[in-house]
Formats: structure tokens, C-alpha cells, sequence
């Protein structure tokens, strides 16, 4: 049995303001924010409403109901924030750097959680875990499952 964190909305809100300012205070100044199905689109739309940007959702899921759409920014969209709930293992992250890095002028790569035992590494992430070594599962608000841990005062 692996070992269970569930991720509270008020740490995942917290997280996302991390992302932020570390975009901020970078010096990428993205044009879009594209959201990975499912779990990216959370933070991806509050990343929108805190730049003030779209957010494109893509479908480009690998494990829960694999469904691959293939996502070309529009000409405008040149420097591009991809967002997502975790990296995982990497793969979905390369896929889509992969196909879109002749469309636009630069691609960086936000999650609320790194695994630090795979082979990507995103650019922005507000939480680092050897989720493998620590056999550790995220449960993540929006997911409902065990609905109660959620709850706070």
C-alpha cells in the first residue's frame, strides 16, 4: 500500500501562487497558459486569471483515460506556459514539447508537484518529491476520493 498526502485546496492555492512569482520573477513572459487534462486545468486556470492570459486545455492524458489530442499554439501564442498538476514520470511533458517547439519561440513547463525521479524537469514547481523511493500517492482536492480529508474548519 502506498503512502497517502492529500493535498489540501488551501496548500494547492498556496502552490500556485509559488508558480507565479517564480514566473514573475523570471524572465519568460508567456502569451498562453495551456492547461493538461485533467489535472492541470485547476492551476492553469488560476495561472490565467492571475496573468490575465487565456488558458488553452489540451487532452493529453497517458494514464487515466488516455485520450491524446495534438495541441499546435496559435502563430500569436509564441512563448507558452504548460501547466500541469504533477510531473510524474516525464513522458507527458516531453510528448508535448515534442510537438510543439517548431510552433513557438519558447515552452516552459509548470507543476505543483516534481517528481524528482524522473527524467524531466519542469521549470517552475512549487513541490519537490521522490515519489517513487517514498512510495507516495497525491490525492489532490478535485478528486474526490475520501472526500472528508478535505474538509477543514
Amino acid at each position: 500500500m502506498s503512502n497517502k498526502h492529500y493535498y489540501s485546496w488551501k496548500e494547492c492555492l498556496i502552490d500556485i501562487q509559488k508558480i507565479a512569482r517564480q514566473v514573475s520573477l523570471s524572465d519568460f513572459k508567456p502569451d498562453v497558459i495551456v492547461g493538461v487534462s485533467r489535472g492541470g486545468l485547476v492551476p492553469a486556470v488560476a495561472l490565467s486569471h492571475w496573468f490575465q492570459l487565456p488558458m488553452v486545455p489540451i487532452q493529453t492524458a497517458l494514464r487515466d483515460f488516455p485520450n491524446w489530442v495534438t495541441y499546435t499554439p496559435e502563430q500569436k501564442h509564441k512563448n507558452v506556459l504548460i501547466v500541469d498538476d504533477v510531473c510524474d514520470g516525464g513522458e507527458t511533458f516531453h510528448k508535448i514539447n515534442d510537438e510543439i517547439k517548431e510552433f513557438c519561440d519558447v515552452a516552459k513547463f509548470s507543476s505543483l508537484w516534481w517528481n524528482n525521479e524522473c527524467n524531466f524537469t519542469p521549470h517552475y514547481f512549487a513541490r519537490e518529491v521522490a515519489k517513487d523511493s517514498e512510495n507516495l500517492w497525491i490525492h489532490f482536492p478535485w478528486e474526490f476520493e475520501n472526500t472528508q480529508e478535505y474538509i477543514t474548519d
